[in-house]
């Protein structure tokens, strides 16, 4: 576990203070576009070694590749006990992902965003246009991450057998459901609160600390019962009853529909014309 951590750490070192430091070099285009896109190159590179580290499921001998994503995509257990590094690679997809998004949101609303509205008439329409988008981009994402985890397995030699043969009790319908329904909504909510976060605080240290606070709202011991929307599409949630998988989908409509209800809010209070 530890090489991977202190490469993991490496490479955010190397983000945060090398990288931007080579900004003041004159560069040729070719550069200067990967300077620009050099978080998103990174944040990649930190899921294809998280994906590809066996030291992520060394203690475990998983023999098809959706034991693999069952294994990588652990993140917490409602019981209360889990990895270090199961749970920073969550931290890392997961909120890695949104903190890519609030970069985007943060530069959108004080740019283009009053274009974007004049010219699909009204904030309500303009938002049903972004939410869209926004969630195939999500849908995408996952879909991404499958196929990563299943190409790795395979290089490893691991079966594309449909089952869960590290446990008993859960059938691989509920991962491929919790991994891309419930995933799916996860994200959907962890987005839409960050929007809610950089509609009302323009300030970007604001919205770092909304991220910081998502983040430690995923420990079991702050999120008992499972009742606030995040981490719940951590595999560790995986029972094996249809019960406790469609109670946190349930948990997360809620919560969609709450905080939509929060954004047209806002909209409504927000004075814009449109003539």
């Amino acid at each position: 576990m530890f090489p991977v951590l202190i490469i993991l750490i490496s490479i955010l070192l190397l983000s945060i203070y090398i990288i931007p430091s080579s900004k003041t070099l004159k560069l040729q285009s070719f550069w200067k576009w990967m300077m620009e896109k050099y978080p998103y190159m990174i944040y990649l590179m930190l899921i294809l070694l998280g994906i590809a580290s066996p030291s992520l499921t060394s203690k475990t001998n998983s023999i098809t590749v959706w034991d693999n994503l069952y294994l990588r995509f652990y993140g917490v257990s409602p019981e209360g006990g889990f990895s270090l590094s199961l749970f920073l690679f969550y931290i890392i997809t997961y909120m890695g992902y949104i903190y890519l998004f609030q970069v985007y949101i943060s530069d959108y609303l004080s740019g283009r965003f009053y274009y974007m509205v004049i010219r699909y008439g009204s904030l309500q329409n303009w938002y049903f246009r972004f939410i869209g988008q926004v969630g195939l981009g999500s849908i995408l994402f996952l879909f991404g991450l499958i196929i990563l985890t299943i190409l790795m397995g395979g290089v490893t030699g691991q079966s594309l057998q449909p089952e869960i043969s590290i446990l008993t009790g859960i059938p691989y319908e509920q991962v491929l459901y919790h991994f891309l329904v419930n995933g799916w909504l996860q994200m959907l909510n962890y987005l839409l609160i960050i929007f809610i976060s950089s509609w009302v605080f323009k300030a970007a240290s604001y919205n770092l600390t909304m991220i910081g606070i998502l983040v430690v709202a995923i420990l079991p011991m702050v999120n008992k019962g499972g009742w606030l929307p995040t981490g719940l599409n951590s595999m560790g949630y995986l029972s094996g009853q249809w019960a406790d998988i469609l109670r946190i989908t349930s948990v997360f409509v809620v919560y969609l529909l709450l905080e939509s209800g929060i954004i047209l809010y806002l909209f409504k209070k927000k004075l814009m014309s449109f003539y």
